[in-house]
């Protein structure tokens, strides 16, 4: 079995940093800490399989019309995937590449047919810097039963503003398509309103059953060995055929506890989210520059971590990892190849740790 994402701390127990996975570089907030370990005392008994508790506050916390209905929980944004494909069955799929591995996955595994679109690296592979031409492609498409889409997108670290969204959906709607827009990495945005479709929910709400967004704590909560996400759709009816297809009991009580402690956090104390957006902002300029003096190709980025190229085949994850720093290799992303790299945005002094590691490895971007 090939280990396929980021985070692999455990083929080499060596390692002291790890740049290839995008989490909170602050960690876990101490609040959501406490409250996974308080859960203790209902680890005997099963979890709540419909999720009602973190339901009713998640839509406590959108407010404007979302309701407990309108929302599914499950084990991370990954499983949510599966769920949704299995649970709809779509016979063709539209995803732009590069993008999050587990999108084709999932709709393979569940026998649909995969079309790519490569919004190109003279674009800084930005779903709107091609936009005409994307949207193009929706409006051409034929038999096409859904789009998956990261906002902002994994590996590039680029969104697309709720305006170019809209206009998406539109298309979609037009075409009879279901559209999926995973918002996963929204939280590390200046303006998250600005680039979320759930505004666009809220406001037409007639308009948007065929959109799902998908989201989730494991990121900016740093919560990836709990897992916790959840979808939003106003479309009760897709949510019900989720619900027949799922696993029972996908959220453990510790997850549920600490994502309800999340939504208080994100709530009543902003601020932690607002640390988190103006640490990243700060450090991740600090990573880009230091790339780029050393001749690597940086592309844009508006979260917490970086897409970079080399201009040779020299492998600096194993010389990294060797020296005891993960990074992520994008060999196994579609559409790229060795030379492009992920790191993720960390702490003033691992980055400065990383950025030395390069160097030594000649840095020759």
């Amino acid at each position: 079995m090939e280990y396929l994402h980021g985070g692999d701390i455990y083929t080499d127990n060596k390692i002291r940093l790890d740049f290839s996975v995008n989490t909170n570089p602050f960690g876990m907030p101490e609040a959501v800490k406490k409250a996974a370990a308080a859960s203790e005392q209902s680890w005997e008994r099963y979890p709540d399989s419909l999720s009602r508790t973190i339901r009713q506050s998640l839509a406590k916390y959108y407010g404007d019309g979302i309701k407990p209905e309108h929302l599914i929980c499950g084990n991370g944004a990954s499983d949510l995937f599966y769920t949704l494909v299995f649970a709809l069955r779509p016979g063709k799929a539209l995803v732009p590449s590069p993008s999050f591995a587990e999108y084709e996955t999932a709709l393979s595994a569940a026998g649909c047919k995969t079309e790519r679109f490569y919004p190109g690296e003279e674009y800084g592979f930005a779903l709107d810097g091609g936009e005409r031409d994307f949207l193009s492609r929706v409006a051409d498409s034929s038999g096409t039963d859904m789009v998956i889409i990261g906002n902002p997108g994994n590996p590039t670290g680029m969104a697309a503003d709720n305006g170019w969204i809209d206009r998406l959906a539109g298309l979609c709607r037009e075409k009879g398509i279901f559209l999926v827009v995973d918002e996963c990495f929204n939280w590390f945005l200046k303006d998250r309103a600005k680039f979320s479709v759930i505004p666009l929910i809220k406001k037409r709400p007639e308009e948007y059953g065929h959109v799902m967004a998908v989201n989730a704590f494991t990121k900016v909560y740093a919560m990836a060995g709990l897992r916790f996400g959840y979808a939003l759709c106003t479309d009760q009816m897709i949510l019900e055929r989720m619900e027949c297809c799922r696993q029972p009991w996908s959220v453990s009580a510790p997850a549920e506890a600490a994502a309800l402690a999340a939504v208080r956090e994100a709530a009543v104390n902003g601020g932690w989210i607002d640390r988190t957006v103006a640490a990243v902002e700060r450090e991740r300029q600090f990573l880009a520059d230091g790339l780029e003096r050393m001749g690597f190709t940086v592309f844009p980025s508006m979260v917490n971590y970086i897409l970079f190229k080399s201009g040779n085949c020299f492998d600096y994850k194993e010389f990294c990892r060797d020296r005891g720093i993960l990074i992520r290799s994008c060999e196994n992303f579609d559409g790229l190849d060795k030379r492009y790299y992920r790191v993720s945005v960390r702490l003033h002094e691992e980055n400065k740790a990383l950025l030395e590691c390069m160097k030594a490895a000649g840095g020759k971007g």
